[in-house]
């Protein structure tokens, strides 16, 4: 999957997937979860470390 830069710095990332947008959240790391994944709005996921199958953006 491809993510894209996201000009809100506390959701850095987003991503188009099968007509859902996906953002990727950044938390207050170490006491929280590094990331949480929200898919239309609602989180779904927290993630500690980047998937294998995920594409970086160039930044951040």
């Amino acid at each position: 999957m491809q993510w894209s830069v996201n000009a809100d710095v506390d959701y850095p990332c987003r991503a188009q997937v099968d007509g859902q947008v996906w953002h990727l959240r950044l938390n207050d790391f170490p006491e929280a979860p590094r990331y949480s994944l929200l898919i239309n709005g609602e989180v779904v996921q927290d993630i500690e470390d980047w998937p294998p199958a995920w594409q970086r953006p160039a930044h951040p």
